[in-house]
């Protein structure tokens, strides 16, 4: 699962990143750890504007949900969604064959369980550039009030050897889009060809480094950088590899 993320890096940075420019930067709030269950709203490229950079709610709220009290109870429930079972749940198969999208993040948070102890690790790109995450998105419209909102959630899918190792209770992983395939992940393709780029991420790109236990205790958003410093060396392969 990935229900933590690191998006800190300045707009220009991320721009330069991912070849598209914020619709509105002064939207863009940067943070160096946040949780999905405060549903943030985070950089998102989308497929109908891959030259953009929108800000969308973390939390899919699929079109046919009735109300904003049953929106606001679904997005707790589709921060993330399955790859394997993405063309088959109601409430992410339209959004996978027309609606994909890409989160751009420093990195994220994965747990390693021993026993009682809970140990996170920031899991990051080995060579500095922004991870980015396949996603599916949404525009919903209240009904009764004409709200619109636009969300999305996290593909996540079966974990490498290194994530294998670091989230080792459910050895799950978000999907990560590398640089040359995020044209192809934009732009539209049938089920097959979507199924191919939501492969587990090949090991030696991205490296795990292991944090302060205090991290596990943030549970609203935050602006703190020392949050992510390591306590120890980052691991680029899993130890009993």
């Amino acid at each position: 699962m990935c229900f933590t993320v690191s998006i800190y890096a300045g707009t220009h940075v991320i721009e330069t990143d991912v070849g598209a420019v914020f619709d509105d930067a002064e939207a863009y709030t940067p943070y160096y750890h946040v949780n999905g269950f405060v549903h943030p709203e985070l950089p998102i490229i989308a497929n109908e504007r891959p030259d953009a950079i929108q800000m969308m709610s973390w939390g899919l709220v699929p079109r046919w949900t009735k109300n904003a009290a049953a929106a606001d109870e679904i997005r707790t429930k589709t921060l993330n969604a399955r790859a394997e079972t993405l063309f088959e749940k109601p409430s992410f198969r339209d959004a996978a064959v027309k609606r994909r999208a890409l989160l751009p993040v420093n990195g994220f948070v994965e747990w390693r369980h021993d026993g009682a102890i809970k140990q996170p690790y920031l899991v990051r790109s080995r060579d500095g550039h922004l991870l980015t995450l396949g996603c599916v998105w949404e525009e919903w419209t209240c009904r009764g009030t004409g709200e619109v909102r636009r969300t999305f959630s996290i593909i996540t899918t079966e974990a490498n050897a290194l994530l294998s190792w670091v989230h080792n209770a459910k050895q799950r992983m978000p999907v990560i889009i590398p640089t040359s395939a995020r044209a192809a992940w934009l732009a539209d393709a049938d089920r097959h060809d979507v199924m191919t780029l939501m492969r587990p991420l090949h090991d030696g790109h991205i490296e795990a480094a292991p944090l302060d236990r205090a991290v596990s205790r943030i549970k609203v958003n935050t602006d703190h950088p020392e949050l992510l410093t390591p306590t120890g060396p980052a691991l680029d392969e899993a130890p009993d590899a």
